[in-house]
C-alpha cells in the first residue's frame, strides 16, 4: 500500500467518519438468507436512479471490469497496480476489506481518505433517501464513484460484489471484462448449480469488449463460451494468456504469495487484460512496468506467511479462502 499521510486522519472528526460507515451497513443483512435478486430488475433501476440523482459518477472513467467466485481480490490488485505502473491515475473499489474500511476504495494505491468517506456518504444518503433507498453495496458502490470523480483519476478497476448480471458494479461499458474461478457460493442467490452461477458472472460480458478468463470447471466454461458468442465478443482463456514467469523482471522469482498456481492464473489473467489494453492503444504498452508491479504488488492475507514471536520459530500461514472451492485451491 501507498502510505497515507497523517493529515489525512485529522480532516474530520472521529465520530464523522465513523457515522459515515455505519450509515453505509445501517440496512445490512447478516442471516445469510438474504434473496436480493428475488426482484433485480427493481434493485436495477432503483440503482440507475441513485446515479442520476448524482450526476452520473464515473461516466468518464476507462472501466476494467472482474467477476468471479475467488481470486477477484487478487486479480483487481495486480490490474490496478500494472496499470500504476503504466502512468495512469486509477482507482480501485473492492471488497469485502480486511484491515480498514477505506481498504475497499483506493486512489492511485492509497487509501481513500476519510475527509473523502465523509463528503461522498452525505451525496450518497440524500440521494438514496431521496430515491426509495439503496443496499450497502449499492452506498459503497456510489461512494467509490464518486471518491474517484473528485480525485480525478481516469481508469477504475472495479470487482463485482455479487454475480455480476444485476450488480451494482455493471452499470458501464468497460474496456476489458476478465472472469476467475468460478464455483459454488452465495448460492441462496446465484442460484444452486455451477452453471447457474456462471450465468451470474457472465452477465459482465459486453459487445465488442474483450473478455478473459481462467481455466474454469466444464460447465462454467461452456456458460462463459456461450455468453460470449451471444454478446459478440472474444473470449481468451488461460491457456493463450502469458505466464506468471515469463512476465517478471528478469532474474525475478514471483512474490510467494503469487507462487501457488491458483494465484498464479489470477495473475495470468490480470496480465492478459492490461496488455490487451495497451495492445489497443488505450495504455501504454510497457512490459517491463507490468513485471514490476507483479513483484512489488501485496494484498494481505493471500498466501501470507508471517513467523510470530509467540510461535518460537514456527510459521503461520494466512488465507482469505472463505468457500470450498477456495479452501481445495489452497
Amino acid at each position: 500500500l501507498v502510505p497515507v499521510p497523517a493529515q489525512q486522519y485529522m480532516c474530520v472528526p472521529e465520530e464523522a467518519y465513523a457515522a459515515a460507515v455505519r450509515s453505509i451497513f445501517s440496512n445490512a443483512d447478516y442471516s445469510g438468507a438474504a434473496t436480493r435478486y428475488k426482484n433485480p430488475q427493481e434493485c436495477w433501476t432503483r440503482f440507475e436512479a441513485l446515479l442520476d440523482r448524482l450526476g452520473r459518477p464515473g461516466a468518464a472513467l476507462h472501466v476494467v471490469h472482474i467477476a468471479g467466485t475467488n481470486g477477484k481480490g487478487t486479480t483487481s490488485a495486480l490490474c490496478e497496480a500494472m496499470l500504476r505502473e503504466s502512468g495512469v491515475r486509477v482507482g480501485l473499489f473492492t471488497s469485502p476489506h480486511l484491515h480498514c474500511f477505506r481498504e475497499r476504495i483506493r486512489i492511485d494505491g492509497a487509501l481513500v481518505s476519510r475527509e473523502a468517506v465523509v463528503a461522498g456518504m452525505a451525496r450518497v444518503s440524500a440521494a438514496a433517501e431521496a430515491v426509495g433507498g439503496a443496499s450497502p453495496f449499492e452506498k459503497l458502490t456510489a461512494l467509490a464513484l464518486l471518491c474517484f470523480d473528485a480525485a480525478g483519476v481516469s481508469w477504475a478497476v472495479l470487482e463485482t460484489g455479487l454475480g455480476g448480471r444485476w450488480d451494482a458494479t455493471n452499470h458501464f461499458s468497460p474496456r476489458v471484462c476478465g472472469v476467475t474461478r468460478v464455483g459454488l457460493d452465495h448460492v441462496n442467490v446465484l442460484g444452486s448449480t455451477v452453471r447457474e452461477i456462471a450465468g451470474e458472472k457472465a452477465g459482465i460480458l459486453k459487445r465488442g469488449v474483450p473478455a478473459f478468463s481462467v481455466a474454469q470447471a466444464a460447465d462454467a466454461a461452456e456458460v462463459l463460451r456461450a455468453a460470449a458468442a451471444a454478446a459478440g465478443t472474444s473470449l481468451t482463456t488461460e491457456e493463450s494468456m502469458p505466464p506468471l514467469e515469463a512476465s517478471l523482471p528478469a532474474g525475478a522469482a514471483p512474490p510467494a504469495w503469487l507462487s501457488p498456481p491458483h494465484q498464479a492464473a489470477n495473475a495470468s489473467l490480470a496480465l492478459a487484460m492490461v496488455g490487451s489494453l495497451a495492445q489497443r492503444g488505450l495504455l501504454p504498452d510497457k512490459p517491463a512496468a507490468r513485471g514490476r508491479a507483479l513483484v512489488s504488488t501485496r494484498w494481505p492475507a493471500r498466501y501470507e506467511s508471517l513467523s510470530p514471536r509467540a510461535l518460537r520459530g514456527g510459521k503461520l500461514l494466512l488465507d482469505v479462502a472463505h468457500n470450498e472451492p477456495a479452501v481445495r485451491a489452497l
